[in-house]
């Protein structure tokens, strides 16, 4: 093993054994079970098939599992660098890359069990309960397929990937833990509502519909609300596609998540120059 991924491997076993010491991520990890249960339930998803509950979960799942992956990811950096640990990690050949990818690699193995797990049983919930005239597998190949539901998974943890790295790259902003869960709730509803009301804004504005398609695959909840009904739900009701760019939207979700990781890499490795810098610069205004 090299040396890199040797400082990888340490932090990442590191991390995860912290997270299995908190009782509190399995808490949530139950609630958002009950949650999506219940959504089913009520919606009627688990007796009429896969996409009829994928339509039930999407907006829930849209501000569920950014938030839950803010909650893994807020203080995963912070953390450490408040309580001193990050001083005597980094005195170990570790690098700030190395740190910085072990840590989100652990929380994203995390994230895996505590939101694909309950995504996972209530697909499985769906096939089990599903009406026997509802499974069209034979005369329409993949239509309600649970192929689709394992599809809906897969973005689902793409897209909890990309908020899971934007929260480390926040809590590596924060120094203090007020500030740390002040700047994950703006990036929160930032992520969440930002896209929705810049598309809203240009219509208001005369902008024609055509030609915002492009740009709401720029944001996380846009990009991955676009590869659900191209992938998922307009199987079943529109063959024909064209919601959204899959190429770009997929773009987006592994730039948003490359990116969060390359900024938090950046600050842990260059943090205390810009630090410098900036009291430079008020120095300077004082005066």
């Amino acid at each position: 093993m090299t040396s890199a991924l040797a400082g990888v491997w340490l932090v990442f076993r590191r991390e995860l054994a912290t997270v299995r010491r908190t009782p509190g991520y399995a808490v949530l990890a139950v609630g958002l079970l009950v949650v999506l249960g219940g959504l089913v339930a009520v919606g009627g998803g688990g007796a009429t098939g896969f996409v009829p509950a994928v339509v039930d979960l999407l907006l829930p799942t849209e501000v569920l599992v950014p938030l839950l992956a803010v909650v893994l990811g807020y203080r995963a950096l912070f953390a450490d660098a408040a309580s001193g640990e990050l001083a005597v990690i980094r005195t170990y050949p570790v690098s700030a890359a190395e740190y910085v990818l072990g840590v989100l690699l652990a929380r994203t193995v995390a994230l895996a069990a505590l939101v694909g797990g309950p995504f996972a049983l209530v697909g499985a919930y769906v096939w089990l309960t599903a009406a026997p005239d509802t499974g069209i597998f034979a005369t329409h190949a993949g239509v309600d397929s649970p192929v689709l539901f394992v599809r809906f998974l897969a973005l689902v943890l793409l897209f909890g990937a990309a908020y899971l790295s934007l929260s480390a790259a926040v809590s590596a902003v924060a120094t203090s833990r007020r500030s740390a869960i002040a700047l994950a709730v703006l990036a929160l509803l930032a992520g969440i509502l930002g896209g929705d009301l810049a598309v809203l804004r240009s219509l208001s504005v005369g902008a024609s519909p055509s030609g915002i398609g492009g740009s709401v695959a720029l944001t996380p909840n846009g990009a991955f609300r676009g590869l659900v009904f191209e992938h998922v739900i307009g199987v079943a009701f529109a063959p024909e596609g064209g919601f959204v760019d899959g190429g770009r939207a997929v773009a987006s979700l592994v730039g948003w998540t490359v990116g969060g990781v390359a900024v938090a890499a950046a600050l842990l490795a260059f943090g205390s120059h810009v630090d410098v810098a900036v009291e430079r610069v008020r120095e300077q205004v004082r005066r």
